[in-house]
């Protein structure tokens, strides 16, 4: 009687944690679906904005969790407190979210040999892009991440990179005066134009001023607005630690812990920059004509 209790007290256990685990396991799953996440009002607007975006094929764990099983457990587990936060009404209207290169290029997503691609990238009016070059630290001062660009700024652009991203870097402290040196220079990004252009009854090539080596900004001026300064009051609208606030100056430290550790946006510290040639005077005169 003693062996057969045992038995069937066994497999009652045995039972009980098979259903546990079951349970468990749909409940993983169905807490990893896009339409779990659209449930909470404050993640509508991001789930929308992953409809519309060249990733809306891949579900948020698969960027938003580790590869690895461990990792992906203990993320799991930190949003859950997300739970509590909604129940005390304690949560904010903009959640953070701390996408790991991992898993951007684990197996089936991005492969790491497109990031050291020889051949340029186009980028809106930029024609020589090259993924190499922004993850070399050594040049460009700091160990990006792929959320370094590829950041959601605004609300309706999902992991897409926004131009005021590339401002923040190529632009800041590079001017004084009339004179600007941006990171990398201009042709780093732009090529000379290879047409003809009409500047009122003249006509000009910009061909012969690059084959003598004259500088862009010589011409172009005033196209960059704004210094992209990160003033003091923008580390108190998430720190109020005293010792996180003394090595506010430190900006190597700054970049590590934001830039390179954490997936910060750059405006959330740095002013915007905005870059943009100014409309030609005959232009301007037209424009203000009622």
């Amino acid at each position: 009687m003693t062996r057969r209790r045992l038995t069937l007290a066994a497999l009652i256990a045995g039972g009980v944690l098979l259903v546990g685990a079951i349970a468990v396991a749909g409940a993983f799953k169905a807490t990893s679906t896009h339409q779990f996440c659209s449930s909470c009002h404050i993640m509508q607007p991001y789930v929308q904005a992953w409809t519309a975006s060249s990733h809306r094929g891949v579900e948020c764990v698969q960027c938003h969790f580790p590869p690895t099983f461990k990792d992906a457990l203990w993320v799991k587990f930190q949003a859950s407190t997300q739970l509590v936060k909604w129940a005390t009404e304690t949560y904010s209207s903009k959640p953070f979210a701390d996408v790991r290169d991992a898993s951007c290029l684990r197996s089936g997503c991005h492969a790491t040999a497109a990031l050291d691609a020889r051949a340029p990238l186009t980028f809106k009016r930029v024609t020589g892009f090259a993924h190499s070059i922004h993850l070399d630290a050594g040049r460009t001062g700091m160990a990006l991440r792929c959320t370094s660009c590829h950041a959601q700024t605004v609300v309706d652009r999902h992991f897409e990179v926004t131009e005021s991203t590339c401002f923040a870097c190529h632009f800041k402290g590079s001017r004084s005066t009339r004179a600007l040196t941006p990171r990398g220079g201009c042709p780093a990004c732009h090529g000379a134009p290879l047409r003809d252009l009409r500047v009122g009854a003249a006509t000009f090539n910009h061909r012969e001023l690059v084959q003598r080596g004259a500088p862009c900004q010589s011409c172009h001026i005033n196209v960059v607005e704004g210094v992209g300064d990160a003033p003091a009051d923008r580390c108190l609208g998430c720190h109020n630690e005293a010792d996180k606030l003394a090595v506010a100056a430190n900006v190597p430290a700054v970049h590590r812990v934001h830039v390179t550790e954490r997936s910060i946006e750059c405006t959330r510290c740095h002013s915007a920059i905005r870059h943009r040639l100014p409309p030609l005077p005959e232009v301007a005169a037209l424009l203000r004509r009622p």
